[in-house]
């Protein structure tokens, strides 16, 4: 029985062991199956660890900065206020220069324009904001500037445009969206006009949609300016200017208006002009409609500059209220033709003539031999003294000097030396001599006032505390009272019945002094000026004017400066 069971239970082993060892076999197998699985599974979840490490190292780490800022911008916007600029106010309050505000409504790419009472119901109705985008969109509102007189004021008031990159480098106060002055009062003036930008801190959805205003910081208004311009004049002085170049086929020259007794500049308009509310192509054309030539431009100044010489030749005690000179027509010094402008026109001559006279007639005769007489030193210190050759000092952004030339200055710029006929061109103000229209209307002022005053165009800055700016006198005493009036006497009989003033010939509600000046060049036609002041014994105002290529002072810039102070006696 044993041996059996012992039999049996050998061959259930065998059996057993068998079974046992192929299942044992089987299992090896199966785990090492399934170890690579595990291992594929694990390098799998490993990858994509990685993966997601990598992108936020890169979320956090390589574009952190930028992300943070645009997940920040999705919650809170700083939006500027732009601050309006100040006015600019003529000397009689009027407004010549002002901020306006235009809406517009922005979706998408549609932008239009809207007014304030449709921005008003907009909000009301939280349709469109400017603070938040709604359904229809986000109302911006841009500050821009008008000048209602236009083309008229233009060099005056100068004009304003968005600042540009050289602005922005210049001062951090400013934003790409604020307006900054150019030229004129505008330019000069920018510190006190440009008013201070405000800010609001605004929380938003990532949408853009209304969550809360944070903080409001208000803008402040720049400061009002009041000028020394009477609008109504301003506009009479350029049309005047206009019609008596268009008259003439010139579209260039200059006019100013003064107050001889203080400086103040009562009108100042330059040819071609710009509308400074759409300069637009005015910065490319041809004919410089930006450049004002009435500080700017250089001319030689004609017989207007025999004031100077007269005062040079009183003064330096060579010449009298007696000296007499003969007008032959023409004479001949150093093989170069000298005549007076009466002989080569009309074949006339004054005959034996005195000062006075001399400059009622514009006797080029008696100047060239008071030129040749006193020499070159005592006609330079004199035109020195009168503030040629230099800056007037204007409140405007820049002027020209002008040229007041001598032997060094030839010599360098010509490398030839000085010679007689040089002085005796020069005393009739032709030759080298340059002058502005602003200096020569300085000249005209110091022949009303006896006073060298420096001319100015703004007499008030409404700011925290108004400051006025009051007459400033740059010279006086300059010549003797018996030499001045001599020579204002001369002035007085220009625009008298026989004097080369002869628009001015049948006035009889003002009196005046004036000068003609009759500007020979090289090529074309003369400039035309023409200088005066009224009334002769209590002078209220004086007038210059400067007509490019047109001809005698007499017949093209007389009738412009008539114009003007008619009307100027009409209405006072």
């Amino acid at each position: 029985m044993k041996k059996k069971k012992l039999h049996l239970l050998g061959a259930d082993s065998a059996i057993f062991s068998e079974r046992v060892g192929r299942l044992r076999f089987g299992a090896r197998g199966d785990e090492e199956e399934s170890g690579n699985r595990h291992k594929i599974f694990a390098f799998l979840i490993f990858a994509i660890v990685l993966i997601f490490l990598l992108r936020l190292f890169y979320l956090q780490v390589v574009t952190g900065a930028k992300n943070r800022t645009l997940a920040e911008n999705n919650r809170i916007r700083l939006i500027g206020i732009v601050a309006p600029r100040g006015k600019i106010l003529d000397r009689n309050g009027q407004v010549i220069g002002q901020s306006n505000v235009t809406y517009w409504l922005k979706k998408g790419d549609e932008k239009k324009e809207i007014t304030l009472a449709q921005k008003n119901d907009l909000e009301a109705q939280g349709l469109a904001s400017e603070d938040f985008s709604g359904s229809l969109g986000q109302i911006y509102e841009e500050v821009g500037r008008s000048y209602p007189l236009g083309e008229d004021a233009s060099h005056v008031l100068g004009y304003t445009s968005l600042a540009q990159k050289a602005d922005l480098n210049k001062s951090q106060q400013l934003t790409s969206q604020d307006l900054v002055g150019r030229a004129g009062i505008e330019e000069t003036y920018e510190d006190f006009l440009k008013g201070t930008d405000g800010q609001k801190l605004i929380e938003v959805d990532a949408t853009g949609g209304r969550v809360s205003i944070i903080s409001k910081v208000a803008s402040k208004q720049g400061e009002n300016i009041r000028l020394t311009i009477d609008a109504k004049l301003q506009k009479v002085a350029y049309e005047a200017l206009k019609k008596g170049a268009e008259k003439v086929s010139s579209n260039r020259g200059a006019i100013i208006v003064s107050n001889p007794g203080t400086g103040e500049v009562l009108a100042l308009a330059s040819l071609p002009s710009f509308d400074p509310n759409n300069v637009g192509g005015a910065t490319n054309d041809p004919n410089k409609p930006l450049f004002n030539r009435a500080l700017l431009g250089n001319y030689p100044p004609g017989s207007i500059f025999k004031i100077v010489t007269a005062l040079a030749g009183l003064e330096s005690g060579k010449i009298n209220r007696d000296t007499e000179i003969e007008d032959v027509g023409e004479f001949e010094f150093s093989g170069v033709r000298f005549s007076n402008w009466y002989y080569t026109a009309y074949g006339g001559k004054d005959g034996v003539v005195k000062l006075d006279r001399a400059i009622a007639r514009s006797n080029d005769i008696y100047f060239y031999r008071v030129g040749q007489t006193i020499g070159l030193d005592p006609i330079r210190q004199m035109a020195l003294a009168l503030g040629f050759g230099a800056k007037t000092g204007i409140d405007m952004p820049s002027e020209d000097f002008g040229l007041v030339p001598d032997g060094v200055w030839k010599q360098s710029t010509q490398s030839q030396p000085w010679y007689p006929g040089d002085t005796m061109h020069m005393a009739i103000g032709q030759g080298f001599m340059l002058v502005t229209p602003m200096q020569i209307s300085n000249l005209i002022n110091f022949m009303a006032s006896g006073k060298l005053i420096k001319p100015y165009l703004v007499s008030q800055i409404d700011g925290p505390k108004t400051s006025k700016i009051n007459p400033k006198v740059i010279g006086k005493n300059l010549v003797s009272d018996a030499n001045f009036n001599l020579v204002r006497e001369g002035m007085r009989q220009v625009c008298a019945t026989g004097g080369t003033g002869w628009p001015f010939f049948m006035v009889k509600n003002y009196t005046l002094g004036c000068k003609t000046g009759t500007a020979e060049k090289t090529e074309g036609n003369p400039h035309a000026w023409f200088g005066a002041f009224a009334p002769f014994d209590n002078p209220q105002i004086s007038v210059t004017v400067l007509v490019e290529d047109g001809g005698e002072g007499s017949t093209v810039a007389g009738p412009v400066a008539k114009e003007v102070l008619d009307w100027w006696f009409g209405q006072k």
